[in-house]
């Protein structure tokens, strides 16, 4: 299992702080978050059209706003740390135990 830690942007618009999975290369964290934000936003989105029909719900609001906009996400859409070290490419191979870092590209100042 590769340990992933996510911050910024990219946390709040997927959704995920961390999380466990398997992936050999760094590229199968993406594939791996994609298909997550995919699944959180097919439920949220067949829950609001049950309770769009409910008459005693006024307001509805998504669990996260953010998957109304879901993309998939990038290795471009980050940079990435493997067990501290700077990734620069999304095909590097990763070991059981490894902990990848994913931060948002952007800076405030």
């Amino acid at each position: 299992m590769v340990k992933v830690k996510i911050f910024g942007v990219i946390r709040t618009t997927t959704g995920f702080s961390n999380l466990e999975t398997e992936a050999r290369t760094v590229n199968d964290i993406f594939e791996v978050i994609s298909w997550r934000m995919a699944q959180g936003y097919k439920e949220d989105k067949e829950e609001l059209e049950r309770m769009k029909n409910d008459p005693n719900v006024k307001y509805i609001k998504p669990k996260n706003p953010a998957l109304e906009y879901h993309e998939k996400l990038q290795f471009k859409d980050a940079v990435v740390y493997v067990n501290g070290e700077r990734c620069m490419r999304k095909g590097k191979k990763l070991a059981d135990g490894d902990e990848v870092w994913l931060l948002s590209p952007a800076a405030g100042g």
